[in-house]
């Protein structure tokens, strides 16, 4: 398979859309239920989505590098944004850094759900606007 069809493998972008659509999904359930912090499986989900947009980041970064350009430019903007999403939900799981610096009362606050709705269905959306200005160029 060549390396441009791994960065708009079909397949590929809908499981990454909707696994952060689950993923928010599952948060806001998690909210609405008051509790105050994801669970394990949560956040394994979460790091299955995020390997999934390292790889198809990495391929695209490659193709970038070597001379191929999406139909829009905008296309790298929306990849920029997912790559710092995707750095956002790895670094909020419970033994990330970002965690431990920045977000030390998300947990105990109760609003760790919340967050983490927004934040995947954020990328949810921007993951959606890259695929249709990287494929159809608007």
């Amino acid at each position: 398979m060549r390396l441009v069809a791994w960065h708009a493998f079909p397949a590929l972008i809908t499981l990454e859309i909707a696994g952060n659509a689950v993923l928010a999904g599952w948060a806001l359930l998690a909210d609405l239920r008051k509790r105050s912090a994801m669970s394990t499986t949560f956040w394994t989900v979460v790091l299955l989505v995020v390997l999934l947009v390292a790889v198809q980041a990495a391929a695209g970064i490659v193709l970038a590098v070597g001379g191929s350009r999406p139909q829009a430019p905008l296309h790298f903007l929306y990849g920029i944004l997912v790559a710092v999403g995707a750095s956002l939900q790895f670094g909020m799981r419970p033994t990330g850094r970002l965690r431990r610096t920045m977000l030390r009362d998300l947990a105990s606050s109760g609003r760790e759900p919340r967050a983490l709705a927004l934040l995947c269905l954020t990328q949810a959306a921007l993951l959606a606007r890259a695929y249709t200005t990287g494929a159809f160029g608007r």
